[in-house]
C-alpha cells in the first residue's frame, strides 16, 4: 500500500530580491506565450488521430475513492476529462459527473463511447484559455478533478472558476506529474514542487500521495 503523506514543500528558496528590476536598467514587458499544447486546435489534432490519455489506475481509483470519501449523489466536475474514462468510472460510483475538456474531438469522443449512466453522466464543453472562456455555470459540486490536467488550466481565471464551483468543504483532486523529474522536454506535462507548495499554503488541509509512474496524488480543502 502506498502510505499517503502531507508533504511540507514551499517554493525553493529565493533571494529577497527576486523579481525586482534594477532601475538603471531596461523596463521589462511580461509576455505571455501560449504554447501549441495550451491551443484546442492542437488536441483537436490529437484526439481525432486516435490519441489516448494513459488510463486511470485501479490503485488510483482506490486512493480517490477512499481519500475523497466518494458518496453516491455527490456532484463532480472532471476537468480536462478527455474522451471520459475517468469520468465514466465515477458515474459507476453512482456521483453525478460533468466531464469537461477544451477540445471538441474529445467531448464528442465521450459522448460516443459512454452512454449517460442514466443521467448521471454529462459531457460539455470548456476552454479556459479562451478570451471570453465558454465557462460552465453547474449547480455548486463536491469535487472538482484535474487528472493529468491542472498543469495546462492551472491559471488566476482558473482558480477563480473553482471558487465558484466548489461547495463549502468541497474537494479539489490533482493527479499531476512533478516537473523537476520529468524527462528534458516533458516538464511542461506536469507541476514544479515550487506550484505544490503554493498549493499547500493557499488551502486549508493538503493530502498528497505518491502513484506508478512517477504520478503525485493531491487532495486539496478548504
Amino acid at each position: 500500500m502506498i502510505e499517503p503523506t502531507t508533504p511540507h514543500l514551499r517554493p525553493l528558496g529565493a533571494s529577497p530580491a527576486a523579481g525586482r528590476h534594477d532601475r538603471l536598467g531596461p523596463r521589462r514587458t511580461n509576455i505571455t506565450t501560449v504554447h501549441e499544447i495550451q491551443t484546442p486546435e492542437y488536441w483537436d489534432s490529437l484526439y481525432d488521430a486516435g490519441y489516448e490519455i494513459a488510463p486511470s489506475t485501479a490503485d488510483e481509483r482506490q486512493w480517490l475513492r477512499a481519500l475523497v470519501g466518494v458518496e453516491p449523489g455527490m456532484r463532480v466536475l472532471d476537468v480536462g476529462c478527455g474522451k471520459g474514462e475517468l469520468s465514466a468510472h465515477m458515474a459507476d460510483w453512482g456521483m453525478r459527473v460533468t466531464g469537461l475538456d477544451f477540445s471538441l474531438s474529445a467531448i464528442a469522443a465521450a459522448r460516443d463511447v459512454h452512454p449517460d449512466r442514466g443521467g448521471l453522466l454529462d459531457f460539455d464543453l470548456y476552454d479556459v484559455t479562451a478570451t471570453r472562456p465558454l465557462v460552465p455555470a453547474p449547480e455548486p459540486v463536491d469535487l472538482v478533478v484535474c487528472r493529468l490536467s491542472f498543469e495546462f488550466v492551472d491559471s488566476p481565471r482558473f482558480m477563480v472558476h473553482l471558487g465558484r464551483w466548489l461547495k463549502p468543504g468541497g474537494v479539489l483532486y490533482i493527479t499531476t506529474h512533478i516537473t523537476e523529474k520529468m524527462p528534458r522536454g516533458l516538464a511542461h506535462h506536469g507541476i514544479s514542487a515550487t506550484r505544490v507548495g503554493e498549493l499547500a499554503d493557499a488551502w486549508k488541509h493538503m493530502t498528497a500521495y505518491r502513484l506508478p509512474d512517477n504520478l503525485l496524488g493531491i487532495v486539496l480543502r478548504g
